[in-house]
């Protein structure tokens, strides 16, 4: 067996790699160990001491390190790629999020190549057909539900993990599908003087918009505040704009929660064609933190979730079920927050305010 420590220092200055890609010999002699050391962390073999671990892992980080998995699974005869999926292009998925899973994955050793799901739900048991049963994939991990009925897994078929597929009354924080910061929400919104709400919520084959919608409803009956409905969107703007002409004719409602930024958008600017005033005669607020959300007039109040974390932590439990997870730490999560910006404020008087559309 290899030693964990070569004879290169582990305070080896940074290597030029301004004409080529860095190799796994560039790793070691950055991080201070042999090239057997390094190999065995990418394939996820034998234990290494912590300090040797976080030590490749930043060498890995540094330097962008993509290991040559082709030329590994043509020598192993094992499968190379993990296979993720998104929903179709309709609906958002952050980047951070793909992001964190990507680096996870990439740090086991296995290749990644995302798969978008058609809107269809024939075509779409026909794309898992496909995915369950290529010969070069390792394990599937989606970001979107798969409710179809038609595809079953059999235990010859890669692992499966859909990130956010828990029971619906999981509360644990730090999933895909934890709705607790609905209550920061609807607590805050209270303490503001708002006692008339409106939830748009997401679709109902989401976990995360199940929960969402869940605690939402446990929050208003627990503040003694009322609520004038929950309408079910597809997270898209145009279901959010929809939902705001509808909002708009609800005089006493003074407070949007919406389940996502993208419908908050949406809702912000029909109220706004209907004359009401955001957050003068409605306050809303959204979930995601998407880039636009705090350019818009007024800026979109969200609530922030640590997406990079959340994809590496799903991608960790996916190859955990693979049988080689890599060494590294499952990724720290940071607290959710709400970011607080000019879309919300305290209540104020509606009568008289609603217009038609010309």
């Amino acid at each position: 067996m290899a030693a964990e420590e070569g004879s290169s220092s582990a305070t080896a200055s940074p290597i030029s790699l301004k004409q080529r890609q860095p190799t796994l010999y560039d790793v070691a002699k950055l991080a201070g160990v042999s090239h057997q050391t390094v190999s065995r962390y990418l394939r996820g073999g034998s234990p290494l001491r912590p300090g040797t671990v976080e030590r490749v892992a930043q060498a890995v980080a540094k330097l962008h390190y993509t290991p040559n998995l082709a030329a590994r699974a043509l020598r192993t005869q094992e499968p190379d790629k993990i296979l993720v999926i998104v929903p179709d292009d309709s609906i958002h998925v952050p980047t951070k999020m793909l992001s964190g899973a990507r680096s996870v994955a990439l740090a086991g050793g296995y290749r990644v190549e995302t798969v978008t799901l058609d809107r269809d739900a024939a075509v779409v048991e026909s794309q898992l057909r496909r995915v369950l049963t290529a010969s070069d994939v390792a394990g599937v991990l989606s970001f979107a539900p798969l409710v179809t009925s038609g595809v079953r897994q059999s235990p010859t078929q890669p692992p499966l993990v859909v990130a956010g597929d828990y029971d619906d009354a999981l509360r644990a924080p730090g999933t895909l599908a934890d709705g607790g910061p609905t209550a920061m929400v609807v607590r805050h919104l209270a303490s503001l003087g708002h006692t008339h709400f409106f939830h748009l919520a997401g679709p109902l084959s989401w976990p995360a918009a199940r929960s969402r919608a869940a605690v939402y409803t446990e929050t208003i009956i627990e503040m003694g505040v009322t609520s004038h409905g929950i309408e079910h969107g597809d997270w898209t703007i145009s279901s959010g704009h929809a939902a705001g002409q509808r909002i708009a004719t609800l005089e006493q409602v003074t407070a949007v929660v919406a389940a996502n930024d993208h419908m908050a958008i949406g809702a912000m600017r029909a109220l706004y064609e209907l004359g009401l005033k955001v957050p003068g005669d409605i306050s809303v607020i959204g979930w995601d933190d998407v880039e636009e959300s705090s350019f818009l007039i007024p800026s979109l109040s969200t609530v922030r979730m640590d997406h990079e974390a959340l994809g590496g932590r799903s991608m960790m439990n996916l190859l955990r079920r693979v049988g080689k997870a890599p060494r590294t730490a499952m990724p720290t999560l940071a607290r959710s927050e709400i970011l607080l910006r000019e879309s919300v404020g305290p209540p104020r008087e509606r009568a008289g305010r609603f217009c038609s559309m010309p």
